[in-house]
């Protein structure tokens, strides 16, 4: 989560963060301040955040505090960032291709490795910053706010959608909590299912034993879970599986892929030792890990996505092609 702007409305993120307000919550209040702040700026350690205060960095209620100072609901807050982490906050690694723009929505082609939205450490050079480095303005009259639509993960590549106008947005959003959006994603499995296509309908939860806190796993008590599937082509290592979700569970097409006995190439979590996982969160995936994952991103691709229009009042549909490194896996 990052803070909202000090006149309460989004904060520009196509701007390096340098000043941050923060209003203490019901949740927060009673709090210990070092843990308040952490909680709001989660890219800094514990004891970064301290350095800010005993820095005098942090103005709480117009005094200089100490960490442990207890706050209350209500409270107000400003951090002073020192100094930027980066000067440009902008995707430049990436290129990011326009499938479709107007005044009420813009679609995009992202890229696998691209982040869609700030989390955790990753705080800089995602989606949305790109998309506020498009549409912000200084001048209100011209400043527009994008919003995501939807989400997929940093690896997965693909159709996004993001919301350019407040009334469409909230129209179009409901589509998706409603799940009467229609989408597809291809997938690069290793192997061949038994069937060439059929239904996975088996219930999702956690995985109880699983370090890894969002890991799933098939579980007779789990919620419903169910995915189309359809080989598209094959060879003798891959198949190229067209997915059609009808639920939203966490890593669902990853996890229905692993039961079905293909797992993803590329794939950190499933279908491999949950220790290549762990490896990679401490960036020490050796060579032979590497070999074995044959991608170094799980091969998920969104390639369809359909829903209601309304600023047109028409149904839009936007396709997204196989990335190179999928292709090259299994071609025509």
């Amino acid at each position: 989560m990052l803070p909202r702007g000090p006149n309460g409305g989004p904060r520009d993120l196509s701007r390096p963060l340098e000043k941050v307000e923060i209003i203490v919550d019901e949740e927060r209040g009673g709090s210990r301040l070092d843990k308040v702040l952490q909680s709001y700026l989660p890219w800094r350690s514990r004891t970064g955040v301290c350095k800010l205060i005993d820095g005098g960095y942090v103005d709480h209620m117009g005094h200089k505090p100490r960490a442990s100072r207890k706050v209350r609901a209500g409270d107000r807050i400003v951090i002073t960032i020192p100094q930027a982490p980066v000067p440009d906050v902008g995707p430049t690694d990436f290129e990011i291709p326009i499938l479709y723009e107007d005044q009420w929505i813009i679609v995009v082609d992202k890229p696998a490795g691209l982040a869609v939205h700030p989390s955790g450490r990753r705080v800089y050079g995602t989606l949305i910053h790109f998309l506020h480095k498009r549409y912000r303005s200084d001048d209100p009259a011209h400043d527009v706010v994008p919003r995501l639509l939807h989400r997929l993960d940093r690896e997965t590549s693909g159709v996004v959608a993001a919301g350019l106008d407040d009334i469409v947005h909230t129209q179009i959003r409901a589509q998706f909590e409603d799940r009467t959006v229609s989408k597809s994603y291809l997938a690069v499995a290793h192997g061949r299912p038994a069937k060439s296509e059929g239904v996975i309908d088996v219930p999702l939860g956690p995985a109880r034993r699983s370090e890894v806190r969002l890991k799933q796993e098939v579980r007779d008590d789990g919620l419903v879970a169910r995915t189309d599937y359809r080989v598209v082509r094959s060879n003798e290592r891959y198949s190229l599986v067209e997915l059609t979700p009808h639920t939203g569970r966490t890593h669902q097409l990853r996890v229905h892929m692993e039961w079905l006995g293909c797992p993803l190439v590329g794939d950190k979590l499933y279908g491999v030792d949950e220790s290549v996982f762990l490896e990679y969160l401490r960036d020490e995936i050796s060579d032979a890990t590497r070999e074995q994952l044959v991608l170094d991103r799980h091969a998920l691709h969104a390639a369809r996505l359909k829903f209601r229009h309304f600023g047109r009042d028409e149904d839009v549909e936007f396709v997204a092609e196989l990335p190179a490194d999928m292709a090259a896996l299994v071609p025509e």
